[in-house]
């Protein structure tokens, strides 16, 4: 039986140069060997112009969106995809933030009555000045190496009864912590499953069909079960 097809979705550098070759799109070894470890199959995602089709997107039984440094337009269309079509979909550091940024815009929009897309908002509510993320100390003060992962890990508090909960079965695990920015808050449809002990949120949920966490679970084997639970693998 053929396994679970994951797509995965890269972190990316776009209209930043003249150069049109160095718009590039970037996909971590890490991720797909997790995915392919626990029986699923790694399919990449690949946006064009910074924008995901549709007819990609309805090739994958899960979605997870990988960390990176900005969010493009795609990242918010594959979100919406993932939620109104009701497939898995996990984010991880930056894909968390992308989820929460997205339920919170959505949020906005149900407030304020607004008829646009959740993308044109987004990109209005950051001409607002609107703070999505904050700056946050000593979360990558540690670049991981190959032989000294451990260094790079800080504790994580799971809250119980939630699904990460579930599927980590654990209180506390220990993450790789890679980011300088974190979620200001959260939209009251998520529910906030686990922090750091200065109060970072590292984990968010919608229902179980949407997991996201700020720390880095495709870094080594010890959190595999988060990527063969979730996408049931």
């Amino acid at each position: 039986m053929a396994g679970k097809v994951i797509g995965i979705v890269p972190s990316a550098s776009l209209f930043q140069q003249e150069d049109p070759y160095l718009d590039q799109y970037r996909f971590v070894n890490h991720y797909g060997k997790r995915i392919v470890e626990n029986g699923g199959i790694p399919f990449g995602v690949l946006p064009v112009d910074g924008h995901a089709a549709e007819s990609v997107l309805g090739l994958c039984d899960g979605l997870l969106i990988c960390g990176g440094g900005r969010i493009y337009p795609y990242h918010f269309e594959i979100v919406g995809y993932a939620v109104q079509r009701e497939i898995p979909l996990l984010g991880i550091c930056l894909g968390m933030q992308t989820i929460g940024t997205w339920f919170r815009v959505k949020e906005e929009a149900e407030k304020r009555q607004y008829k646009g897309s959740l993308l044109s908002l987004y990109e209005q509510m950051k001409k607002e000045k609107f703070m999505f993320t904050l700056p946050v100390e000593h979360h990558w003060d540690v670049q991981p190496r190959r032989d000294g992962l451990d260094e790079a890990k800080h504790p994580v508090r799971i809250r119980r009864g939630t699904h990460l909960h579930r599927l980590l079965g654990a209180d506390v695990v220990q993450g790789v912590t890679l980011h300088h920015y974190r979620l200001n808050e959260t939209a009251g449809a998520l529910t906030v499953s686990a922090r750091t002990d200065d109060g970072t949120i590292e984990g968010i949920e919608y229902g179980s069909q949407v997991v996201g966490v700020q720390f880095h679970p495709e870094a080594d084997r010890s959190l595999e079960q988060l990527f063969q639970k979730f996408f049931m693998l």
